[in-house]
């Protein structure tokens, strides 16, 4: 049983798979400056998310060619992921967009597996949450979908952490 549901209600994502809090951001450099300074650790490392040869991206069902700014920042069981979008549309560029400035844009769980990755979005699609935007890369994959409404943020359900 999972923590803290009662005894008749059973979770379909497992509530210890919580790995990432992702942020959006305007300018990643200074948030990630701020960061490291305020937690007293390294500055972490800025990069371009994997090319578009490399990585497929689709975005509410057409491909994207993003080529974000992204860092990650390990606490303990958990990453904070830092990313700032480019012009191409994207599920960070609309959140961006929208919510005029920096922001939480989702929680990422990992699942375990594919197809569990698959039986949690099929289960979200039938409450009505369907998929915003996903990607896979070398190694992995993931998938946002449109919870806000729902959950208040954005979730990213990855099949392997």
């Amino acid at each position: 049983m999972e923590k803290n549901l009662p005894e008749n209600v059973k979770s379909t994502i497992d509530l210890n798979g919580l790995i990432q809090i992702a942020l959006v951001v305007k300018d990643i450099e200074t948030v990630a400056k701020n960061w490291s300074e305020v937690f007293g650790i390294p500055m972490p490392k800025i990069d371009y998310i994997t090319p578009p040869e490399q990585c497929q991206i689709y975005y509410r069902g057409e491909k994207s060619f993003s080529r974000a700014k992204i860092a990650c920042i390990p606490l303990g069981p958990i990453t904070i992921e830092l990313t700032e979008p480019d012009e191409h549309d994207t599920s960070w560029k609309e959140f961006l967009e929208t919510h005029n400035g920096n922001g939480v844009h989702h929680l990422g769980f990992s699942v375990g597996s594919d197809e569990k990755r698959d039986a949690v979005i099929k289960m979200l699609e039938e409450r009505g949450v369907g998929v915003r935007h996903y990607g896979y890369y070398p190694g992995g994959s993931y998938t946002f979908v449109d919870s806000e409404e729902q959950l208040g943020v954005i979730l990213n359900v990855k099949p392997h952490e």
